[in-house]
């Protein structure tokens, strides 16, 4: 679909304006159904493939492309869209993505790094890099709290009827042979009440699990999250490091770090335990949906077995490194939509990166105060998090909308979140988005309570930090003073009033 240039930028100079059409439509190819856009111009997500003018505090879900990237790009590539992606030069893309990946990451030079369409689709990564000829055991931690589909491609399953090179497969089939007997284990991230579990009590069970996997001739391949829907990073990295100490090679740790809500420093001590560690360029970085990548120590790489043949229907060859065992059994073929929005992740990594480390963590703050103060005035409540302070935790709140209204769970609270994206800029002349709701405690009668997300992403601090004290409040206070008229607007529309007092 062609998007009209006039709808993300007026008045815009007719070449300017059919390159820009051109874009939009190239940054939505390349991926499965989810990308695809619907009349209006968004995603099932509600994001656009073109710039927006939407407050955006909904990176935990998803994001859209900013003008600044989107800009780029055009520069970038303006005389080249109408042109086929020929395999070589989508190589030569990634592998320049992959250098400047690993200078803004501080990644040793043989840290492999592997692309994808989407958070869900590295899982696969993790498999390729556990297999050693026994049958799996798949721990996921938290899968409430992760993206949906990894309860299907952490077990080697596909996780919908279409991959990202348009192969028509049959949804929660095994991709291939290797991974058919996939056994797959749950751990909870929270207890029965919605608090975290301890951090200590969640690393015991994990460790319980790689026991018992090796006690019946499997091997475990346990899954970490450092940045959950909810900005839970569980456990902490102490336990981590004490479950590999324990265990060695036979475990494989996936850190599930796609929200990317993560320092460098800490990419890198995971990497050093021999993890593999997950990211996505489409939330937190900022960049157009979809795209992904995970990292993977070059010793993993070293012991990997060669790659099954059922990843021909999941990725192209330039998407794994040369020297990936088996690779070569990949089609070379070239996918510019997935180049295009790796690259405008990348582009707003560098900017983010250039930041200094204390106005980041000024924004954060005063996003944090405002945020606090938003709930209150509304009456909700925050979900409890984890109690520790890192990038994951103070750019990403979770609001318990049945504080307020004690009837709304987890399907009310959706659809509270679709009348917001749809219909803000009818209310209040501005288009809003906020992160969609996470299941993360019930309601009295059982039922998963309803919740909203408001998250910082990259390019909103970078727009942020150039601002003065003044200014950041004032846009602040703004911007939540309209976040919050649009959760009442649409609490008044999907949920009940509450019944008045009785009168003594």
């Amino acid at each position: 679909m062609l998007l009209n240039p006039k709808s993300f930028q007026k008045n815009a100079p007719r070449s300017t304006g059919r390159h820009a059409a051109r874009l939009a439509s190239a940054l939505v190819s390349g991926g499965d159904g989810r990308i695809r856009l619907d009349a209006q111009g968004r995603n099932q997500y509600y994001a656009s493939a073109a710039p927006s003018d939407a407050l955006a505090y909904g990176s935990s879900t998803i994001s859209s492309i900013s003008d600044h990237a989107f800009q780029t790009l055009i520069g970038q590539w303006r005389d080249r869209l109408d042109q086929p992606m020929a395999a070589s030069g989508y190589a030569a893309g990634l592998d320049m993505i992959r250098s400047r990946l690993g200078s803004c990451l501080g990644l040793e030079d043989r840290t492999a790094i592997i692309f994808a369409a989407s958070g869900t689709d590295l899982e696969y990564v993790g498999l390729a890099a556990a297999r050693d000829g026994r049958p799996l055991t798949a721990v996921l931690l938290g899968r409430d709290e992760v993206g949906s589909g990894c309860v299907h491609s952490a077990a080697g399953r596909f996780f919908a009827e279409e991959t990202a090179t348009g192969a028509r497969v049959v949804a929660q089939s095994a991709i291939d042979p290797a991974f058919a007997g996939i056994e797959l284990i749950d751990v909870a991230v929270r207890d029965a009440a919605g608090r975290p579990r301890a951090s200590a009590a969640v690393a015991a069970e994990l460790s319980l699990h790689v026991e018992r996997a090796a006690a019946n001739g499997r091997r475990a391949i346990v899954h970490v999250v450092h940045g959950s829907k909810s900005g839970l990073a569980l456990p902490a990295l102490p336990d981590v490091e004490r479950l590999k100490a324990a265990h060695g090679d036979a475990v494989t740790i996936v850190v599930d770090a796609c929200q990317l809500r993560i320092a460098p420093a800490i990419v890198r001590r995971y990497l050093a335990l021999d993890c593999v560690v997950l990211m996505t360029g489409s939330k937190f970085a900022g960049g157009p949906p979809f795209s992904g990548f995970a990292l993977v120590p070059a010793a993993v790489m070293d012991r990997a077995q060669p790659l099954p043949h059922g990843f021909r229907r999941l990725a192209n060859r330039a998407e794994w490194p040369i020297d990936w065992p088996g690779a070569d059994c990949l089609n070379a073929s070239g996918n510019f939509g997935l180049l295009l929005r790796l690259e405008a992740a990348l582009i707003e990594i560098e900017r983010f990166a250039a930041l200094p480390e204390a106005r980041v963590t000024h924004v954060a703050a005063r996003f944090s105060h405002h945020v606090m103060r938003l709930a209150k005035r509304l009456e909700l409540a925050e979900v409890p998090g984890a109690g520790t302070s890192c990038i994951a935790t103070e750019t990403l709140r979770t609001l318990d909308l049945s504080a307020r209204w004690p009837q709304c769970d987890f399907d009310a609270a959706k659809a509270m979140h679709g009348h917001i994206a749809r219909q803000s800029r009818q209310w209040l002349g501005q288009e809003i988005r906020l992160g969609q709701p996470v299941k993360t405690h019930p309601l009295p009668d059982g039922r998963p309570a309803g919740t909203l997300r408001l998250s910082l992403s990259m390019p909103l601090i970078v727009e942020m930090a150039a601002l003065d004290e003044i200014a950041l409040d004032m846009r602040l206070d703004r911007d939540m003073s309209l976040v919050g008229a649009a959760i009442s607007a649409a609490g008044a529309m999907t949920l009940p009033a509450p019944l008045p007092a009785p009168i003594s």
